[in-house]
């Protein structure tokens, strides 16, 4: 995979990202990622894995520990392609994701549309990030479980409301209803927008549209000129942000093991 200036500006963001969340231990070419205030949550406890080299050796090395059984699933992530060989050789089956990493130029702003009957605040107020919490909680419960919801945006909602932290937690109203929410975390030039839900009910009307659009403004005044976010390349919402102009960049690979 080839990496440009702009994709590894990109890996770096992620690095801080998952460092608001999880304390950070680096060894030779692998970051391992723990939090322990919620040490379920798979996208907060896990390995990045930056070669291309040895992955299947370590893999199977860290299924095989007394830690990672007892924890009950492994998670790796690595931003190079994984042969179907190499999967068929680990001694449990992964659940394997791909993710694209889309950008855009936060000028482009003024070329998005979007439904303009709703307002979008950030969650500075309490009442506001009590919404915005109930919207991430409606909007993910049915996947995740009603009380692994809960638990997650509690442990995020603690480091939007720690003013030391550069990410900023916004949520959309229409008719004063709240209807989505999205992270934005400023670094180096550049914006990460995450977790963006807008309730199903409420997709498909042009709300997403004008979310983006409100936020590149923001960017775009703030003097930043990236955004970019994260996508399920299979997520019917990719083909929502490259209608509005987002471009993939890159990938990267996602094995999730679950141990018994």
């Amino acid at each position: 995979m080839h990496k440009s200036p702009l994709l590894d500006q990109m890996l770096e963001l992620e690095k801080e990202y998952v460092g608001l969340f999880s304390g950070a231990i680096e060894n030779d070419g692998t970051m391992r990622y723990i939090d322990s205030a919620l040490p379920d949550m798979h996208t907060h406890n896990f390995i990045w894995y930056n070669s291309k080299q040895g992955l299947g050796e370590f893999v199977t090395e860290q299924i095989e520990k007394h830690d990672t059984k007892e924890k009950g699933f492994f998670r790796i992530e690595t931003p190079y392609p994984i042969s179907s060989k190499l999967i068929e050789s680990f001694p449990v089956k992964p659940k394997i994701c791909t993710y694209d990493l889309m950008y855009i130029e936060t000028n482009k702003f003024s070329q998005l549309k979007g439904n303009l009957a709703c307002n979008i605040f950030s969650a500075e107020d309490h009442k506001v990030l009590e919404d915005g919490m109930n919207v991430d909680i409606i909007a993910n419960q049915t996947e995740m479980g009603l009380d692994f919801a809960q638990r997650r945006i509690n442990r995020k909602a603690k480091v939007y409301s720690d003013n030391n932290k550069e990410i900023q937690f916004f949520v959309c109203y229409c008719d004063g209803v709240p209807i989505g929410s999205i992270e934005y975390m400023p670094f180096n030039g550049m914006i990460k927008l995450e977790d963006f839900d807008i309730i199903e009910e409420h997709q498909r009307k042009g709300f997403g549209t004008f979310v983006l659009k409100h936020l590149l403004e923001i960017a775009y005044n703030d003097n930043i000129e990236i955004a970019y976010l994260i996508t399920d390349s299979a997520d019917t919402a990719k083909e929502m942000y490259k209608k509005n102009g987002f471009m993939k960049i890159g990938e990267k690979t996602e094995l999730l093991f679950f141990l018994e």
